[in-house]
């Protein structure tokens, strides 16, 4: 090799580095060394690269990491990261570090974009092109997920906004007294208001589209306003002409009629109270049953057809908007149906008038 390197006219110096068939020769073994197939001359050293995992031992005469990498044979996408930077000196037993870039598509606000990356994480991967994630904002598959090529990143744009949904508080209705109304008038006086109970939701987009919702508060937004009924409290006394002359009455109602007499009202005739009626009075004609809310108990009432009757009797069965018409035992006539019922002056004091009898007839 020394005769070879003498004919060629190639000096080499001591501190020269000479390889033979990659086998490093020491200066003083040119003499006897045979010719190889490649000699190598030059300032060298020796590094370690890990590429992607696998490791290659390199003797370079290059100056940079970077030099080292092209003299190894290996070639870098833009993406690929490289410990330490391409641009970095070479030192002895240098371990360099390749970590290569995988394809990866990434759709973010309805665009597609095709990348490389090193990182393993969406997240990274997304800093690295420049693309942040803002308040709810969140990534398919998740930062979690270790990245393998090809695979594809989603970026979901969170939004969230506030619908409003409002239900009817029911009103109540109140009634009133009013003179301004006579004693069995009703009216209106206040119209009812329904009131509004409001509910917000939160609702929650992804990429523009509604995909849920919660509730998110509720609350009064107006109060119901209650519906005022009138009830008429002025009495009003007319005349009504009867066989037995003008009446003066001060209200009619119509009611439920009926006639019974003491065999029929349900007690034995050897009962102590036979024929005795709730004011104490025998039972017969004159003598009417009553419900003592509706009509005043013990007032006059005039029935057409009946005459005037005293309502002197409570019947057990007798409530609401009806009068039963006591008979003697051999005067005795059937009634049914509903007939006016006339009530009689005096006008009892006002804490003895039921201002609200039923409108319903039994």
């Amino acid at each position: 090799l020394g005769a070879f390197l003498t004919e060629i006219n190639r000096f080499v110096g001591r501190t020269d580095q000479l390889y033979a068939d990659e086998r490093l020769v020491p200066f003083n073994a040119l003499a006897t060394t045979a010719l190889p197939e490649v000699v190598e001359i030059g300032e060298f050293l020796t590094v370690t690269i890990h590429n992607n995992g696998a490791q290659q031992v390199v003797r370079t005469a290059g100056a940079t990491v970077g030099a080292a990498l092209v003299e190894a044979g290996i070639t870098l996408f833009m993406a690929d990261n490289v410990i330490p930077a391409p641009g970095t000196w070479l030192t002895p037993d240098m371990q360099i570090y390749v970590q290569r870039s995988m394809p990866l598509t990434i759709e973010v606000d309805g665009r597609i974009i095709q990348t490389r990356s090193y990182h393993t994480s969406a997240t990274e991967v997304l800093g690295e092109a420049g693309i942040g994630l803002i308040g709810l904002d969140y990534t398919r598959p998740g930062p979690e997920v270790v990245l393998q090529a090809n695979d594809v990143i989603q970026v979901v744009r969170v939004t969230e906004s506030f619908r409003l949904a409002d239900t009817d508080i029911p009103f109540e209705t109140l009634w009133q007294p009013t003179d301004q109304m006579e004693l069995d008038q009703r009216g209106l006086l206040q119209p009812g208001v329904p009131g509004v109970q409001r509910q917000r939701y939160r609702v929650r987009f992804e990429n523009g589209v509604a995909v849920g919702e919660v509730p998110d508060g509720e609350w009064v937004a107006r109060e119901p306003i209650p519906a005022i009924m009138g009830y008429g409290t002025r009495v009003v006394i007319r005349v009504v002409d009867t066989p037995q002359g003008p009446l003066e009455y001060w209200r009619v109602v119509r009611m439920r009629v009926t006639a019974y007499t003491a065999a029929s009202s349900g007690k034995p005739v050897g009962h102590p109270t036979y024929g005795i009626t709730r004011s104490g009075l025998p039972a017969g004609y004159g003598i009417v049953a009553v419900d003592p809310r509706v009509v005043p108990f013990m007032s006059n009432v005039y029935v057409p057809g009946y005459g005037v009757g005293l309502a002197g009797d409570t019947g057990g069965g007798v409530k609401g908007r009806w009068i039963d018409l006591g008979y003697d035992e051999d005067n005795y006539q059937s009634w049914s149906g509903y007939i006016d019922v006339y009530y009689l002056t005096p006008v009892p004091p006002p804490e003895n008038i039921n201002y609200l009898i039923p409108t319903q007839l039994p």
